[in-house]
């Protein structure tokens, strides 16, 4: 089915509005040691922002799970008829997934606390909670990069081996302090992958000869 095939394209959309989400809307929030006061007041003048910033990481993760169950499906049917990695690697991604919506959770709270105007108390703990909640969703990217890796450079899976190579790289980095370029550069991993399985997907398959009726 065509919808089958396009559906490795949707790690392109994920990446693409997850930083319109975060880059371009989302934009320079608090720091975890800003006054209540100072937290109320951007949340106030930056509302219509943030408001875009949350629905945008919303609808990427649709398409992070479209891209999850596509990668799943493509290391399982690809590699060597072995299911353990490929599902370390749904599972990583799948818990990401709801990562990134406990994450929206907490920025619509405090998109609410400064339109209701709420204690400045609850809004410096809301704020801490949302500098803090990357790791709900970044390093889950980790432990699928880790299915990742197994599935292509231990189950042949037909993704080139220098991917597996990267992704271990990002996996050992996500675990460290330099976390976020990990994160940013799994986001690359994505693009190149989900380019790699549609062109794989949109390849011809043989067609069986026919047999001659007797």
């Amino acid at each position: 089915m065509r919808s089958e095939r396009l559906a490795p394209l949707s790690g392109i959309v994920f990446v693409v509005l997850l930083v319109l989400g975060f880059a371009v809307f989302g934009g320079d929030t608090p720091d975890i040691d800003d006054s209540g006061s100072k937290i109320v007041e951007y949340y106030n003048d930056h509302q219509g922002s943030q408001i875009t910033a949350a629905i945008l990481v919303t609808l990427s993760t649709l398409f992070l799970a479209v891209f999850i169950v596509s990668l799943w499906d493509y290391l399982r049917s690809t590699g060597a008829g072995r299911d353990f990695w490929s599902t370390i690697a749904l599972v990583g991604g799948a818990v990401s997934v709801a990562g990134f919506l406990v994450a929206v959770g907490v920025h619509v709270a405090l998109i609410d606390g400064g339109d209701k105007n709420i204690s400045p108390d609850a809004m410096v703990a809301l704020n801490a909670i949302d500098n803090d909640n990357f790791f709900a969703f970044a390093l889950p990217l980790g432990i699928m990069m880790l299915g990742a890796t197994g599935a292509i450079l231990k189950a042949g899976a037909a993704l080139p081996r220098w991917l597996g190579w990267a992704a271990l790289v990002l996996f050992i980095v996500q675990f460290t302090p330099a976390g976020f370029i990990a994160f940013a550069l799994t986001g690359i991993w994505i693009i190149v992958a989900s380019i790699l399985m549609y062109q794989h997907a949109a390849r011809p398959t043989a067609t069986a000869p026919a047999v001659p009726a007797t």
